[in-house]
């Protein structure tokens, strides 16, 4: 099939949903019998649900597209603020913040509450522009660094909910990832509108993006709570 749609839905999967199960379900696995399985599928559906709302709010407000005179401005200012406060909204969930292991519900939200988002925009990119191997693979890197910012960000916040922080540790990942979003920008005036004309730009910018995403989802899995088992006392008569 050579369909747009066919191809974005292939590629956003690949790129952004598997490694979201799949980084979700190496998160979980030591302690996955100590948490509530429906309440894990509630983070996974509701981080689709709160991203493709997310999405269709900045679609719809033209948010992410470029404009002459300002460029990509208002997706560096306006983005990080909407994507951020739906993913306190998902985090700061009652389901999920009163649990013991909120994290992991909330990394399990912020994986694929990024992948949802990076999903549509990818594909709404597909429909716009015309890409080449090369554009695809930048962007789907930098959405695959996305998910993984966004999971450590939903972790993070989670640990900051604990400490009745939640809404400042929120409004700090906003301006560091509006930092992120500037640096796609640069990748994306380039990919698309050839204004730098070196390939060296989006690579750099793509470096950067993807440290910092790594960084800030690893240094939050590494605080993630341990969850041993609670081994059942026999009753002696």
């Amino acid at each position: 099939m050579d369909s747009i749609i066919f191809q974005g839905n292939v590629i956003g999967m690949l790129a952004y949903i598997v490694p979201a199960m799949l980084f979700f379900s190496w998160i979980i696995k030591e302690v996955e019998e100590n948490l509530v399985e429906r309440k894990l599928y509630i983070a996974c559906g509701l981080g689709v649900v709160l991203g493709t709302g997310a999405d269709i709010i900045m679609i719809l407000g033209g948010i992410n597209t470029y404009n002459e005179d300002i460029g990509y401005a208002s997706k560096v200012l306006v983005s990080p603020i909407i994507i951020l406060i739906f993913l306190f909204i998902g985090v700061n969930r009652k389901t999920f913040k009163e649990e013991r292991g909120a994290p992991y519900y909330s990394a399990g939200f912020g994986l694929f509450y990024g992948g949802a988002i990076e999903f549509w925009k990818l594909l709404v990119t597909e429909e716009v522009h015309d890409l080449s191997v090369f554009d695809f693979f930048i962007l789907a890197s930098f959405g695959f660094s996305t998910v993984l910012f966004l999971g450590g960000a939903a972790m993070w916040i989670s640990y900051g909910i604990k400490r009745r922080q939640g809404a400042r540790i929120a409004s700090r990942f906003a301006i560091l990832y509006l930092v992120l979003s500037f640096l796609n920008t640069l990748a994306l005036e380039e990919i698309h509108y050839d204004i730098y004309d070196t390939i060296i730009v989006p690579l750099v910018s793509l470096l950067g993006f993807l440290v910092v995403s790594f960084a800030v989802f690893h240094q939050a899995k590494l605080r993630l709570p341990r969850m041993n088992q609670t081994k059942k006392k026999s009753v002696k008569t």
